[in-house]
């Protein structure tokens, strides 16, 4: 019989990474992080905790809180703030946003910079009407990776548009699959439970699945450790960031499994727009 996630041992694991400044820290005796943080509270969400408020746990939004208030690092890093905050119910600062939306895009338009900034304009603003034509140049990477054509899926679907050459991408999604069940970097390389995470997002999004879902499950849970955390792969070390990437990929596989065929993910719901993130 196949295995099921101890999803108690991963919710202890995540806890004993909760510092007392209310972040969350990639072991138990680093600080926290921005990144930890995120990939605490979403493991949480996902495993059907109740969101945290500024009234359940305070320290937590004090700690968001500081991290709004100096100045703001990668567009990426602060994805994740904002996304954190925004589930906290912590009140941002929109003309801010804005300013600093516009000087991500003239630094980076590439597809990561300008997937994360459609993203925050979207969902974390309200408003993309500034930001929405800085797509209309959208072209994937060469060489790309599968969480390259998973940004590029989700910035189509959140434009209506198809994908060009969607049965190629799927195809060649699939092909990223190995022997051992996991998705590499693209067709031939390891398998990471990253690259699980990215080609289950963005064959989602192309309403196409696996070859082989029955062994993905499998090396999914093979990369749950004894101390409750996923590592990176079936040998490693857990992290926070693997697991998050393992409990969203048995995440997007359960709900697969549950669509028709050709079906696609609604984005309307912040679980959903969250499992898809990579």
């Amino acid at each position: 019989m196949l295995r099921q996630v101890d999803h108690a041992a991963l919710l202890e694991f995540v806890l004993k990474r909760r510092k007392a400044t209310g972040g969350y820290g990639a072991t138990p005796r680093l600080p926290a992080t921005i990144q930890d943080t995120f990939q605490a509270v979403a493991i949480r969400l996902v495993l059907g905790e109740e969101t945290p408020t500024p009234q359940s746990e305070p320290a937590l939004a004090e700690y968001l809180a500081r991290m709004l208030a100096v100045p703001w690092l990668g567009i990426d890093t602060t994805f994740r703030l904002l996304f954190t905050c925004q589930i906290c119910g912590l009140d941002l600062d929109a003309p801010r946003l804005r300013s600093h939306l516009a000087a991500s895009l003239n630094r980076d338009a590439s597809l990561a910079g300008v997937y994360y900034v459609r993203r925050i304009a979207r969902e974390i603003l309200g408003d993309e009407s500034s930001f929405r034509g800085s797509g209309r140049s959208l072209l994937l990477p060469a060489p790309c990776a599968v969480g390259d054509v998973a940004r590029y899926l989700f910035v189509k679907k959140m434009d209506g548009q198809p994908p060009a050459g969607a049965g190629e991408l799927a195809e060649w999604l699939q092909r990223s699959q190995n022997g051992d069940g996991g998705f590499g970097f693209f067709p031939g390389t390891t398998s990471f439970i990253e690259n699980c995470h990215a080609a289950l997002a963005g064959l989602s999004l192309l309403g196409a699945r696996p070859l082989d879902p029955g062994n993905l499950r499998a090396f999914l849970l093979s990369c749950q450790t004894g101390r409750g955390g996923f590592g990176r792969s079936p040998k490693a070390a857990p992290f926070l960031d693997a697991s998050w990437h393992g409990i969203a990929s048995l995440r997007l596989l359960e709900e697969m499994e549950k669509r028709p065929v050709g079906g696609v993910p609604d984005i309307s719901s912040q679980l959903s727009r969250l499992v898809l993130f990579v």
